[in-house]
């Protein structure tokens, strides 16, 4: 396989630390993730940085992968130019589709496979959740990702999502919460569900703490 076998497609979407473009190989459509130099760090830096967020994002794939959660299996990784080539999902952005509260519970399930194997996503917004033509979920966007994640990261997880459920969504927001947790708790437990809400909640407080000073 080389490089110059891949095709690039229509950009997709640009965003602070990536450009998000259709790409092909042979008959397979793919995606690709291009971290682009960053022309305000030195360059042998921003080089180092950018290879290695590239490696963890292909670890984590992988590993998630074969852990059984769904995430864009892992394609090929061009270590030197910080691209990574990954699954194409067909399908749309959970911010997007009508009712979302059709995919609230099992959303909670899928994020609580995540935690139980010590992972925490890092950007958990309803923009990072992908719904396929068959209603499958998917977690897409692991730059941010963190292993061996620890009851904050975790609840930082929830934090942000319920945040982003709140603002796109503000009338099912309690609801869509409720059966969220009904599917996470099926996975990590009472107690885990207890620990993560009492520890959003502190998240929250100092929010509003760093807001009003």
């Amino acid at each position: 396989m080389e490089l110059a076998d891949f095709v690039d497609g229509r950009q997709i979407r640009v965003g602070a630390e990536a450009v998000i473009k259709e790409a092909f190989w042979k008959e397979y459509r793919l995606i690709k993730k291009h971290r682009l130099p960053k022309r305000y760090r030195n360059e042998s830096i921003d080089a180092r940085v950018r290879r290695s967020r590239t490696v963890h994002e292909a670890k984590m794939l992988t590993y998630l992968s074969e852990n059984g959660l769904p995430v864009p299996l892992l394609f090929f990784l061009d270590i030197q130019q910080s691209i990574i080539y990954m699954q194409y999902i067909v399908g749309e952005e959970l911010r997007n589709i009508q009712n979302p509260l059709d995919n609230a519970k099992r959303l909670g399930e899928v994020v609580g496979l995540m935690h139980a194997i010590a992972v925490a996503h890092g950007d958990l917004t309803l923009s990072n959740i992908l719904v396929d033509v068959q209603g499958n979920l998917w977690l897409v966007d692991f730059g941010l990702s963190v292993f061996n994640a620890e009851l904050e990261e975790k609840s930082v997880d929830i934090h942000l999502l319920e945040r982003s459920v709140e603002s796109t969504f503000p009338t099912l927001h309690t609801i869509f919460t409720k059966e969220f947790f009904e599917g996470y708790r099926g996975v990590v437990g009472d107690k885990q569900v207890d620990k993560i809400i009492e520890k959003v909640k502190e998240i929250r407080r100092r929010a509003r703490y760093v807001v009003r000073s």
